[in-house]
């Protein structure tokens, strides 16, 4: 209802009703261009006028949805699409049963079960100990202040606990100046056991030389975290459209693959659950198992053949018209 009434809102998607229009005009132009035989959407803004564009000159449409709630964009074209590839199961898509798709998320081709050599070899190539506890914050690309609060106000007890423990806290670029103070202030003499990053492009490496990863439950983390078999602490944001997150972390715990602490749960919660987690090596090979179970590793090759085999129909279906 707060949107609804906003001014501001109102004047924006007033603006993207045109916006729209001209980009449907463009599309038109460029499909007219380049003939594709497919059109294939992962959601965005950009895709509402390419999908519009493509319905209107009868190419096939293919969706595909990270989230156990499709995007807005996704929704309002999937309605034209052949094909609904998705993310995570099926049930929680309205799309007609017979044109969803269960194929997961595809990953970068590095992205691998991680090993224990691996793993150690992983520290190593982060300065840390080989044989150190290693537990990694992260709140998505560009942070989570939430988590960054609970990380900080954490870490001088798991720290204490913990002699062994070293702490990766990727932090959101920026707020990286922030959290690193305050970690001076409330750990000053443990900051050697405590790697504070803005950003990285290889936050694999980091996952991978992790005992305990604690994130958010976007789809796309999710599923690389899977696929490396990591132990994990979801922490939802309660926010996004259509509470996507929620539902990703709750499919998720009701496989048991992961433990999930509410955005809102106090500080002695979040701290009780990772003391658990590294206390109990079994716990943690007992999360990473579950969670490594639902991976769907061959997801970029199932898309592919159904993009491939989409596109063929279409092509084949114009070859005969045309004669």
């Amino acid at each position: 209802m707060a949107h609804l009434v906003d001014v501001r809102t109102i004047a924006l998607n007033i603006r993207d009703i045109f916006r729209v229009l001209a980009g449907f005009r463009s599309a038109r132009k460029i499909l007219r261009q380049i003939k594709p035989n497919i059109v294939f959407s992962k959601g965005g803004f950009v895709a509402v006028p390419v999908g519009l564009a493509a319905r209107l000159q009868k190419i096939p449409i293919v969706t595909h949805d990270s989230d156990t709630v499709p995007g807005l964009a996704n929704r309002i074209i999937g309605r034209f699409a052949q094909v609904h590839a998705t993310g995570m199961p099926a049930k929680y898509h309205s799309y007609p049963e017979e044109t969803v798709h269960y194929v997961g998320i595809p990953l970068d081709e590095r992205i691998k079960p991680v090993t224990a050599q691996m793993q150690k070899d992983l520290k190593k190539q982060l300065g840390l100990p080989k044989d150190a506890l290693t537990l990694l914050f992260s709140g998505g690309g560009l942070g989570a202040q939430d988590i960054n609060k609970k990380a900080v106000v954490a870490a001088p007890e798991l720290l204490t606990r913990f002699k062994n423990l070293h702490i990766i806290h990727i932090t959101g670029q920026k707020h990286e100046p922030e959290v690193k103070e305050k970690y001076q202030d409330s750990a000053p003499d443990d900051m050697d056991r405590v790697k504070v990053i803005g950003f990285t492009p290889d936050f694999s490496i980091y996952t991978g030389a992790a005992d305990l990863v604690i994130t958010r439950a976007g789809a796309t983390t999710i599923a690389e975290l899977a696929a490396q078999r990591k132990a994990v602490i979801l922490i939802p944001a309660p926010h996004l459209t259509g509470g996507q997150q929620l539902k990703n972390a709750k499919e998720l715990e009701r496989h048991k693959a992961v433990l999930v602490i509410a955005n809102e749960a106090d500080d002695t919660t979040l701290l009780k659950a990772i003391t658990k987690v590294l206390e109990d090596d079994a716990k943690r090979r007992q999360l990473s198992d579950k969670l490594g179970s639902l991976a769907k590793v061959d997801a970029a090759n199932k898309l592919a053949e159904i993009l491939l085999d989409v596109a063929k129909q279409h092509r084949n279906k114009s070859t005969n018209v045309g004669q």
